[in-house]
């Protein structure tokens, strides 16, 4: 599948560009932005870049549009998660190139909300941590929770400071050793922000020591949780934190 970028920095193209040799199941390649010679797809970086009048030429030419955000696009377009990790942007592809035309858009969108009349709580967690097996190991230990989760990633601390303006989350999961900002450093430039002075937040390390719990409370952590998961530590943990959010949301409601 040939594909192109379109409004994509310098370092996220290089980034994707890894991303697709690491395909086992099909090949995928870059190649220059040419309204005259449409791709398979066209990858947009943010939903503002729907925008573009470059697109134009390519609403009658097959061409799949598809927009790389920390959220869904609300035109409806094919979505690929930000911040890009290999296994997400693969299984968007794939699901793309193997299903029939008529299917393949609608088998990459996201499933529809969960209704709201549900009777379990919902909510929104992050998980920030540039480990692809750390974040699984944490999405596999929520989806055992009784309430409905909606899970999204990030692996910096720059990028969950972008994803938490985006949108609002209430539960954050943030690794303490991260290329660029650390965990200590995110924390506390989050709590900076008044919506998010009583976020639960909660820090990933593989070792702690009294100097690291110091400096997280000194940054505003809620708890640790060590790592690799500790799955009857980490599930006591959540269920006070998410008794914590219901009597919130009660108060709130109230």
């Amino acid at each position: 599948m040939n594909i192109s970028t379109l409004g994509f920095p310098p370092h996220e193209q290089a980034k994707l560009a890894k991303l697709l040799q690491l395909s086992k199941n099909s090949i995928y390649t870059l190649q220059d932005f040419d309204p005259d010679k449409p791709p398979a797809m066209v990858m947009v970086f943010g939903e503002a870049g729907l925008a573009d009048a470059a697109l134009a030429p390519l609403a009658n030419a097959g061409c799949v549009l598809a927009v790389v955000s920390p959220k869904p696009p609300q035109q409806g377009q094919v979505h690929i998660p930000y911040p890009l990790i290999a296994s997400r942007v693969l299984r968007v592809l794939d699901s793309i190139g193997t299903a029939p035309p008529e299917t393949a858009i609608a088998e990459a969108m996201p499933p529809n909300p969960v209704s709201s009349n549900a009777t379990q709580p919902s909510y929104r967690v992050l998980v920030v941590d540039d480990s692809p097996a750390m974040q699984q190991a944490l999405a596999l230990e929520l989806g055992k929770l009784a309430e409905a989760l909606q899970i999204d990633f990030a692996d910096s601390g720059e990028a969950a400071l972008e994803q938490t303006l985006a949108q609002p989350y209430d539960l954050i999961f943030l690794d303490i050793m991260m290329p660029g900002l650390d965990g200590f450093e995110t924390c506390s430039r989050l709590r900076q922000r008044p919506a998010l002075k009583k976020l639960p937040i909660i820090m990933l390390s593989s070792k702690t020591s009294p100097m690291d719990e110091v400096k997280g409370v000194i940054a505003g952590c809620t708890t640790y949780l060590t790592k690799p998961i500790v799955p009857d530590q980490f599930q006591k943990t959540m269920l006070r934190i998410t008794k914590w959010l219901a009597q919130q949301a009660e108060e709130v409601a109230t």
